[in-house]
């Protein structure tokens, strides 16, 4: 099996279990020690039948396009075992990363499915910093937290709502305030129970940046 560079964690009793794996936060470190920010990338991994890849893998890299380093996050390389494994069950070589079980390609193509669309769209978002606001939270295929930068306790979520039957890709836009000085997603979600969140819309994925440079000014 390849060898990652995956940062430390530990795992707490239950934790696991009763929150999504796949909370990563837009900023880390890169391989290379510097600030790494969350984006994309096609990955080698090796397997009993050769050397495979797996596309749209979740790393930290620094935005140094001569850096060779970056780092993977370690709900993603648990991930990423577990596709290894599917991938060599069933002899393939080639998938798209997904958080999803049993989510792999029969071919030697990378499948275009929603999850991994959802992904993509998302993580697009990490390190992206507005003129009015930053982003500080993502989670990929779910949703995207931004911070005010003239109120630091005023946030912003645009959050994947689910369409059955829908042809296009929907996202709701709230507003909360958040008065903890760091926004956890396991604190968030226990306290957005109580219903503090005001919608104050829902948009097509399409309409996205034209509301995020309306509300937040142009990025910067």
């Amino acid at each position: 099996m390849a060898r990652f560079n995956v940062i430390n964690f530990e795992i707490r009793k239950g934790v696991v279990d009763l929150f999504p794996k796949n909370i990563l936060q837009p900023l880390d470190t890169c391989g290379c020690g510097d600030v790494g920010y969350l984006t994309l990338r096609t990955l080698p991994i090796d397997l009993a039948q050769g050397v495979g890849k797996i596309h749209r893998v979740p790393i930290y890299h620094c935005k140094d396009e001569f850096c060779t380093e970056y780092t993977i996050p370690s709900a993603v390389a648990i991930r990423l075992e577990e596709l290894a494994e599917g991938m060599e069950a069933s002899g393939v070589r080639e998938l798209d990363f997904t958080w999803n079980q049993g989510n792999s390609s029969s071919s030697g193509q990378t499948p275009a499915d929603h999850s991994t669309l959802l992904q993509a769209f998302t993580l697009q978002f990490g390190g992206q910093k507005y003129e009015d606001a930053r982003v500080v939270l993502v989670v990929p295929g779910e949703c995207v937290f931004f911070q005010s930068r003239i109120d630091p306790s005023e946030y912003y979520l645009l959050r994947y709502e689910p369409q059955e039957k829908a042809k296009e890709i929907w996202f709701s836009f709230s507003k909360f305030y958040w008065e903890h000085p760091v926004l956890e997603y396991e604190d968030f979600l226990a306290w957005s129970e109580d219903g503090y969140l005001k919608e104050l819309g829902c948009i097509t994925k399409d309409e996205i940046e034209d509301l995020l440079e309306d509300e937040f000014g142009s990025t910067i």
